[in-house]
């Protein structure tokens, strides 16, 4: 389940101002698009993992998918399980794909969360060669690693940071900023390829200090009219000089998914029993598709991005519903493949994967 950036992102406009400002893009050849794989996160201490079911043949499968039917050259490989990590590396190197690992740890104690950082940097790095493997230190720390903000979980401390007095912001900058020193130090130690960090576009984005990492990494959910506002807002990542990459990035499958960006998830009642479509939402694959091509159009033309890993290729905890649309979790997802399971209610059900529009819209990109 994303997270609701909307919330944070209308908290903090404004608290402070750290970004300058660089040159305009010019016209680059187009960049084939990659695309972000889960192997699973421990959304909560004491849940299960995300993605229930997992096995190598499946995952052969998917992986293939990737790099024979959508051609894609990298992916970002993320989770919490560090087997599950490991293992998706090595197939995708196999594939030919280059791999950005980024191990989630949410919700625990800073030191097992770099401890468990370490370890995924040593295993990156006894599979590295050259740069087929970057690492990434961690996905938008000030959220969901305590002691940045005040809270004991993530969704906490959304609920606290409306509350948060502007005065407060840059202790929590100095906090963020701290522990992001001790991460790439942890990760320096053991990984000797290029290391970047998942970064929530005008938010720690803004925050971090990228002269400690190879490459300036994006989340990046943002929604605007024209192209030309997307090559403006990307201008104040590029002050540093360094080669940025949309580590994720998407929309839902439902009419306004695309100005929901990051808060797409949020059409589910996940208070009713079962969690169903909140009323006024419509399945819509073409506004998907037509938002996953033009972002794809908007990234390829910035020749300082060196890629963008479309969030996700398939998403096995939002199964699609062809018959009941209350239940059509599909229409939450940002996949560009439908999850349908033999047995709908069953996490750990076998499923089958159809493309949506927007799976042939990004095939038709990378062709």
């Amino acid at each position: 389940m994303m997270i609701s950036r909307k919330v944070f992102l209308k908290s903090v406009a404004g608290a402070v101002a750290l970004a300058g400002v660089g040159g305009t893009a010019s016209a680059a050849p187009k960049k084939r698009g990659g695309v972000c794989y889960d192997t699973g996160v421990l959304h909560a201490v004491g849940d299960p993992l995300s993605r229930a079911r997992w096995s190598r043949r499946q995952l052969e499968r998917e992986i293939g998918l990737i790099a024979d039917d959508l051609r894609c050259p990298s992916i970002t490989a993320f989770g919490t399980d560090l087997g599950r990590l490991a293992e998706t590396t090595d197939v995708a190197l196999r594939r030919g794909l280059k791999v950005f690992v980024q191990p989630r740890l949410y919700d625990h104690p800073q030191e097992q969360i770099l401890e468990h950082m370490a370890e995924a940097a040593r295993t990156a790095e006894r599979k590295r060669h050259g740069d087929d493997i970057t690492f990434v230190t961690g996905c938008e720390h000030f959220l969901f690693t305590p002691g940045i903000i005040p809270g004991d979980t993530f969704l906490d401390r959304i609920a606290h940071i409306p509350s948060i007095p502007q005065t407060e912001w840059p202790v929590i900058i100095r906090r963020f900023r701290e522990f992001m020193a001790k991460a790439v130090e942890v990760t320096r130690r053991e990984f000797r390829g290029r290391i970047t960090y998942g970064a929530a576009a005008s938010a720690d984005a803004e925050w971090n200090d990228w002269s400690l990492f190879d490459v300036v990494g994006l989340d990046y959910y943002t929604h605007f009219a024209t192209d030309a506002e997307y090559t403006a807002d990307l201008d104040r990542y590029r002050r540093w000089g360094k080669p940025l990459m949309i580590l994720e990035y998407g929309c839902c499958t439902f009419t306004g998914a695309a100005s929901a960006g990051g808060m797409g998830w949020d059409i589910v009642d996940y208070e009713a029993v079962p969690p169903v479509i909140k009323p006024g939402y419509e399945r819509d694959e073409r506004e998907q598709a037509d938002h996953v091509a033009r972002m794809l159009r908007v990234f390829g033309a910035q020749p300082d991005v060196e890629g963008s890993h479309l969030y996700s290729v398939i998403s096995p905890d939002s199964p699609h519903n062809p018959t009941c649309r209350d239940r059509d979790y599909d229409m939450a997802s940002y996949s560009l493949l439908r999850t349908v399971r033999e047995r709908f209610d069953d996490d750990n059900s076998p499923y089958r994967l159809e493309p949506k529009k927007s799976f042939h819209a990004f095939q038709r990109f990378n062709r």
